[in-house]
């Protein structure tokens, strides 16, 4: 990453950079993925690995995510590690790294379903804001197959309510009274083998896809290993497991703005089940 992008993400609070994963890494992701959606016929609901649209059946699979992708094959391990997405995340939050979740986005052609908008540090507040999602583009991304929409500076402001009216956390926010302007919206479009970078607390969506092509991003959480999740740990050892590159570090207190993702939306699962709680959507 060049003075100017790095420059452009704290001041935007994302930056697209180009050409950052090599070719071959693409196309293995994508040959591994079409056996995996191929494998998905035999899948009734969704499990540890798919998420599974209500379309979904043996004839035309509709997979919505893999999830833990890092931990269904090899190459979103390696991919992850990479030292060419390590050294933009690197640039951006120091040498010591964490890796906070992976998940592959498919969006499938001819309306794979949006995201409303919402921001990722209302799911996973921690004790620091040094965290950020890289998106690595597996397809080229354009403005018919529904890119990640930006609201620019919005990491700098409040965090949204994501709760339904009736008080659960519903992963979204209502957009009759949402605080940003969704006018401003700026839509991150690159060719395969991009990555989008964005910070935890950017107000984000995506609508729909409404081309014939799948729309795949590998989506990763990275944070400094000194943000700490205010929602606790499982276990030290599945924690600093994550370490992806560095030293495990003591916590780190900022005063950042805080809300919990409590209590549960009612029907706990994906971003895709809780979202359909939603009171003000955005996107049809």
């Amino acid at each position: 990453m060049n003075k100017h992008q790095i420059d452009q993400f704290w001041k935007k609070g994302f930056v697209v950079v180009e050409s950052v994963v090599h070719k071959e890494l693409i196309e293995e992701a994508n040959r591994v993925l079409r056996s995996l959606i191929g494998a998905s016929r035999k899948v009734k609901s969704s499990d540890t690995i798919y998420d599974l649209s209500d379309q979904h059946n043996d004839r035309v699979p509709s997979v919505r995510r893999i999830k833990d992708p890092h931990s269904v094959d090899p190459i979103f391990d390696k991919i992850m590690r990479s030292k060419e997405i390590l050294n933009c995340v690197r640039a951006l939050l120091g040498p010591n790294l964490r890796m906070e979740h992976s998940k592959l986005n498919i969006k499938q052609a001819n309306g794979g379903e949006a995201v409303e908008w919402h921001q990722d540090w209302a799911f996973y507040p921690h004790s620091n804001d040094d965290i950020l999602e890289v998106g690595v583009l597996l397809e080229d991304c354009h403005e018919e197959n529904g890119p990640l929409l930006m609201i620019p500076e919005s990491h700098k402001g409040p965090v949204e309510n994501h709760h339904h009216p009736e008080g659960f956390f519903c992963g979204a926010i209502d957009i009759e009274k949402a605080l940003f302007d969704p006018k401003k919206a700026v839509s991150l479009t690159a060719k395969a083998g991009a990555i989008t970078m964005h910070h935890v607390r950017m107000i984000h969506g995506s609508r729909s896809n409404q081309s014939n092509r799948n729309r795949p991003i590998l989506l990763i959480g990275y944070s400094a290993a000194d943000a700490w999740p205010l929602r606790g740990i499982s276990s030290i050892e599945e924690f600093d497991g994550r370490l992806i590159c560095g030293q495990s570090q003591l916590p780190r207190l900022e005063k950042v703005p805080v809300r919990m993702p409590y209590p549960p939306a009612p029907d706990q699962g994906s971003i895709f089940e809780n979202q359909r709680l939603v009171a003000g959507k955005s996107f049809q």
